[in-house]
C-alpha cells in the first residue's frame, strides 16, 4: 500500500527521482524551491514512511589561519625572495632583498629553509656577505594556488587538495581543518514505488469545523500523530536551585516580620570578634581558623565613642590591654553575626527585628560536606520583654515554616550569647540535624553597643539543611555551575508546606 503523500512531499520524491542519487539536503532545497526548514520538515516525514533514507556524512574543510590569509594575498615568503632575487639577476644580497619584501627575522628564516627544500635557490657568502643565488622560480606554486582559492571560497574540502600539499599547508599553519556535518537523502525501492503512484492531497494537522461543515475533510489527509515521540527539551532562563531556595527562606523570614541587613565580606576583627565580646587572644581569632587579608591588611575603626565603649568593656572585664591595631585587622568575615553588631550599632528602638543571609568564611578541608565558604542565614530579636523562651518560639516556628516538624534544644556555649542552646530539626531519613546555634547577647556586648533592652540573636548553617531538604549529599553542588547538572533539578517550591 502507498501512502497517501502531501504536494511538498510529491516534489521531494520526484527531485531525488530525477537526480538517480543521493542529494545534499542544500541542494535538495534548491531544486524542490522549498526553504531548508521545510525540506527537512519533508524529509523526516518521508523517511518515517520508509520512502526516504537519510545519511550524514562528517566532512573535513580548510580554513586559513590569519597567516595563511596574509600570505594568500602577499604570496609565500620564499617566492617573494626568489623573485626579487631574479629580478635583480638571479643573486642579491640578502638583507637587500629582505628589505625589499617586508619580512621579519622569524619569517627570513622560515622563508630561506623552504627556498633551500624546494630548491629555489641557495645562500652563499661572496666577500663577506651573506647572498641569495636562485636559479629558477616556477610560475605557479601547488600551496599558494589552494590559499588564493582559500581566499575566495573561504573554505576547500580537504580531500580535494594532494597529501603533499596538505601537509605543507599543516606543517607552516596556514589553514586549520574544522569538521562539518552534511545530511543527504535518497530514495528507497519502496519511494520508487511511491514516486509512479504518488496521489497528491491535501495533508491537515487538525481537523477544523470547517472542514466538517463542508465536507472537505472526505478528500483531505489528516495527518497521523506519533503520541510516542517526545518533545524537544526546553531549557528556560531561570535562577540556580540554591538561589531559588534561599529566596523560599527569605519570604519565611519577611513573613515572620523580619526585616532584611546586609554587610560586607572583607570585614574588620572590630564588628567580627571585638564588638562581640571576643577577647584579642581567643583561639577563634587565630590565623588557622579565619582567612586574613594581606594587602590592604587594616581598616579605619568606626566613630571613637563606640571604639573606646568597647576597649572600656574588654578592659574592664576581661583584664588585658585591648589593642586597637588588632581590632582594625581586615579578614574575611567568619560569620554573619558581624552584620548583626553592625545593625545594632546604629541602636535601633525597639523592637527590632533583623536577618541576614549571606556568605562566610572559614578555612577547612573540602570534601563533600565541608567547604571554605558556605552559607549563613544569622537573625536577632530584640525588645523589652524578650527572652530565652521568646527566641525558642521563634526558631520552632521558623524550622517548621521550613517543613520540619520536630526541633530540640540543648544548652551550648558561644562566647558573645548567655545562656546559650544548640537546636536540631529531624528528617524523616536522615535523622536529626544539628544546624542552629542560638542565645540572648551578652550584657557585655549590649553594653559596648549601647542597647539597653534584651536581644536574642541565632545563626543557622542553611547549606545544611538545604542540602536535606533538596536531597543532595554534597556540598559542593549547591554551587555547581555545570549546567547539565542544573537543568537535572527541580524548581524548588515557594514554601515546602
Amino acid at each position: 500500500m502507498v501512502p497517501e503523500l502531501s504536494d511538498g512531499e510529491v516534489r521531494i520524491l520526484k527531485c531525488l527521482g530525477d537526480a538517480k542519487r543521493a542529494l545534499e539536503v542544500s541542494e535538495l532545497a534548491e531544486h524542490a524551491g522549498l526553504s531548508l526548514s521545510s525540506v527537512m520538515s519533508y524529509l523526516e516525514a518521508l523517511n518515517q514512511k520508509g520512502l526516504v533514507h537519510l545519511l550524514v556524512e562528517d566532512e573535513g574543510y580548510l580554513i586559513l589561519t590569519e597567516e595563511g590569509r596574509r600570505y594568500a594575498e602577499e604570496g609565500l615568503p620564499e617566492r617573494r625572495i626568489a623573485k626579487r632575487a631574479l629580478d635583480l639577476g638571479g643573486r642579491a644580497a640578502l638583507q637587500e632583498v629582505r628589505k625589499a619584501v617586508e619580512l621579519s627575522d622569524e619569517e627570513l628564516k622560515i622563508a630561506l629553509g623552504w627556498i633551500r627544500r624546494k630548491g629555489l635557490g641557495e645562500l652563499v657568502v661572496l666577500d663577506g656577505e651573506r647572498v641569495i643565488k636562485v636559479r629558477d622560480v616556477p610560475a605557479e606554486d601547488p600551496v599558494e594556488e589552494v590559499l588564493r582559492r582559500l581566499a575566495r571560497e573561504s573554505k576547500v574540502r580537504v580531500k580535494e587538495v594532494p597529501s603533499e600539499v596538505l601537509s605543507e599547508l599543516k606543517t607552516r599553519r596556514l589553514v586549520s581543518i574544522v569538521q562539518q556535518r552534511r545530511r543527504f537523502a535518497a530514495l528507497t525501492e519502496r519511494g520508487l514505488e511511491a514516486l509512479s503512484k504518488a496521489q497528491q492531497v491535501r495533508v491537515v494537522g487538525a481537523l477544523t469545523a470547517d472542514l466538517i461543515k463542508s465536507g472537505e475533510w472526505k478528500s483531505v489527509y489528516l495527518k497521523p500523530y506519533d503520541i510516542s515521540a517526545e518533545p524537544p527539551r526546553v531549557y528556560p532562563a531561570r535562577k540556580h536551585f540554591y538561589v531559588e531556595f534561599l529566596d523560599m527562606v527569605r519570604r519565611i523570614l519577611v513573613e515572620m516580620g523580619f526585616v532584611e541587613a546586609e554587610g560586607p565580606y572583607v570585614e574588620m576583627e572590630f564588628w567580627n570578634f571585638d564588638v562581640l565580646f571576643q577577647a584579642q587572644d581567643h583561639p577563634a581569632r587565630e590565623i588557622h581558623d579565619c582567612f586574613v587579608l594581606l594587602e590592604p591588611s587594616t581598616g579605619r575603626l568606626p566613630q571613637r565613642e563606640l571604639v573606646e565603649a568597647v576597649k572600656r568593656v574588654h578592659e574592664a572585664k576581661w583584664g588585658y590591654s585591648w589593642s586597637e591595631e588588632r581590632a582594625s585587622r581586615l579578614i574575611l568575615r567568619s560569620h554573619t553575626t558581624a552584620v548583626s553588631a553592625r545593625f545594632l550599632a546604629k541602636r535601633p528602638r525597639p523592637p527590632v527585628k533583623m536577618f541576614c543571609i549571606s556568605k562566610v568564611f572559614r578555612p577547612d578541608v573540602i570534601d563533600a560536606t565541608h567547604f571554605i565558604e558556605f552559607t549563613q542565614v544569622d537573625g536577632i530579636y530584640g525588645d523589652r520583654g524578650v527572652n530565652l523562651r521568646t527566641l525558642l518560639g521563634v526558631l520552632q516556628d521558623f524550622a517548621q515554616r521550613l517543613g520540619f516538624e520536630s526541633v530540640k534544644f540543648r544548652p551550648s556555649y558561644f562566647p558573645f550569647t548567655e545562656p546559650s542552646v544548640e537546636g536540631s530539626v529531624y528528617h524523616p531519613q536522615l535523622g536529626w540535624i544539628e544546624c542552629l546555634g542560638a542565645g540572648m547577647f551578652r550584657p557585655e556586648v549590649l553594653e559596648s553597643l549601647g542597647i539597653d533592652y534584651p536581644v536574642a540573636a541565632w545563626g543557622i548553617g542553611i547549606d545544611r539543611l538545604a542540602m536535606a531538604l533538596l536531597k543532595i549529599s554534597d556540598i559542593r553542588e549547591l554551587y555547581s555551575r555545570d549546567l547539565r547538572f542544573l537543568r537535572t533539578r527541580a524548581v524548588v517550591p515557594q514554601c515546602p508546606l
